[in-house]
């Protein structure tokens, strides 16, 4: 008879994110022991469309665990699964399980059409009265609508839609089931009853079967298949457990999980996350571009979100075009020469539509200010003030709104985290420290946390969270920087918007004739 294994229990978190597909390996107090990433596979389409191929995911996904399982050490139990992923993506499969078309990015604005649809058939109000959110072309109901449309057979073969967390879910375990979180990016969840809504998938004339079923995060949807263990070297009987969006696995992460502690997850896109104790459906809510949705940990809670369509996007969009590919360190270093207000220029971040608290699909972006003295250093200062400016006032508008709970602190994850100068304009403008909590692959972290919790390794989300609470580093901020952002915040960026409006109408107008 062979011994009983007793080495401690080991938990992998997968993040298939907008630019990778990462794969991290955990021990049961959030020690790093592999770790795993590749390229998110995506295809690019000359009309500016973007799909994910689901066999590539798949198969990212699966490179990036067989490599951190390789990296392992050998024989360590490896207890269970979880996977965080964009919202707003999903794979259509049909009846034996095989996609019926790619996933379209979750950014993807094509399904405009399908948005209006919904809209004329529903009411914008009353859409928002039921899921708390605005009928907008990414959300995932509109893309399935768009595929009715212009994919016919495809849509006929396919008999389930999976976010995209799911479609590996289900690749690794054989079931089908999505979270809550995950599911409030569909634009099908009833929020208050915390189920599909049979009224808005009547009205457009979808199945209510083709949506997987609903669970709570964390909960053990099965085990990862025997042929799947053997192709990525993993022992049998590893649970597979919901995951969810990536946002709100990085706000689990970071302890955001009740009213009063504000997430700030700075990624390629940037997403303030605010849980609250009920949903909100005053209109502010809709008017302003702010989102919400539900969690359940078996305990379900909820959240308002807003965010930023392009903050990370934009550094690297100013590296690539007007800096050659230049480090960050290179660029911060250029920047940092430069004093606060970046001797008067001004960035608004809208490179790829606004969002909170100024919605408008036809927003651009500009350097405002601009002489023959601006050089890259005070162009790339600017552009951090820019989206540092803008968050601060995408958080001002989220406090305004009903049943915001008062912040009393604020949480940061996400890859630009690893920028110092953006963190300190950032805590200067905020006027308050960020928390830097102790991992900063606060997605993975998020999803092994959940891993846990569907494996039995631990009892309740608070036996999870506990070791993650201590060793978590404060960034301050400056009092002379945030004298001089409130002037700029204050006396320029907060009426840039309204002022660049009509002359951003009329250039998106132009472009569109052209």
């Amino acid at each position: 008879m062979s011994e009983k294994n007793t080495e401690p229990p080991l938990l992998i978190g997968l993040d298939v994110g907008t630019g990778s597909v990462r794969a991290l390996v955990f021990d049961a107090r959030y020690n790093e022991v592999a770790r795993a990433a590749v390229p998110t596979p995506s295809l690019k389409r000359a009309n500016g469309q973007v799909d994910y191929e689901p066999e590539a995911l798949w198969q990212a996904a699966a490179t990036t665990l067989s490599q951190v399982v390789a990296a392992a050490p050998a024989g360590a139990p490896i207890a269970g699964i979880a996977v965080a992923s964009v919202g707003e993506s999903a794979v259509p499969i049909d009846a034996n399980g095989r996609p019926t078309h790619n996933a379209i990015a979750w950014f993807d604005g094509r399904a405009a059409a399908e948005a209006r649809h919904m809209r004329e058939q529903l009411g914008e109000q009353r859409i928002f009265e039921i899921t708390g959110m605005r009928a907008e072309p990414e959300y995932g109901l509109c893309k399935l609508l768009w595929l009715r449309a212009n994919a016919p057979e495809a849509f006929a073969a396919t008999v389930r839609w999976l976010n995209i967390a799911d479609w590996i879910a289900f690749r690794l375990s054989g079931e089908a089931a999505t979270d809550y979180s995950l599911a409030s990016r569909t634009l099908a969840l009833d929020l208050g009853r915390r189920e599909w809504s049979e009224e808005i998938l009547a009205a457009v004339d979808i199945e209510p079967s083709m949506l997987a079923p609903l669970t709570a995060s964390g909960v053990a949807i099965g085990t990862v298949r025997r042929d799947v263990a053997a192709e990525l070297g993993l022992p049998p009987g590893v649970a597979v457990g919901t995951g969810g969006h990536d946002h709100v696995c990085g706000a689990i992460a970071a302890g955001a999980v009740r009213p009063g502690t504000l997430l700030d997850s700075m990624g390629t896109a940037e997403a303030l996350y605010l849980p609250t104790g009920a949903p909100q459906f005053d209109p502010l809510v809709l008017s302003r571009g702010y989102g919400q949705g539900a969690v359940a940990i078996k305990d379900p809670f909820f959240y308002l979100m807003g965010g930023m369509y392009f903050s990370g996007g934009a550094i690297e969009w100013f590296r690539r075009t007007f800096a050659e590919g230049a480090a960050h360190a290179t660029l911060i270093t250029e920047a940092e020469a430069h004093p606060p207000g970046s001797g008067g220029l001004c960035f608004t971040p809208h490179l790829r539509r606004s969002a909170m608290p100024n919605p408008d699909a036809r927003a651009r972006g500009a350097f405002l200010g601009l002489t023959a003295d601006a050089n890259r250093g005070a162009l790339f200062r600017a552009l951090l003030e820019g989206l540092a400016c803008e968050a601060r006032l995408g958080l001002e508008g989220m406090l305004s709104l009903p049943g915001a709970a008062p912040v009393q602190d604020i949480r940061v994850i996400g890859g630009n985290v690893q920028n110092e100068l953006l963190l300190k304009i950032k805590a200067s403008l905020y006027g308050r420290p960020l928390i830097l909590p102790a991992h900063q692959e606060g997605t993975s972290v998020g999803a092994a946390v959940l891993a846990g919790l569907a494996a039995g390794v631990f009892g309740s989300l608070e036996a999870a969270l506990a070791p993650l609470a201590a060793a978590r580093q404060t960034v301050e901020p400056d009092p002379a920087w945030t004298e001089v952002y409130d002037d700029l915040f204050d006396g320029v960026y907060r009426t840039s918007f309204a002022a660049l409006q009509p002359l951003n109408h009329a250039l998106a107008d132009f472009a569109a004739r052209r």
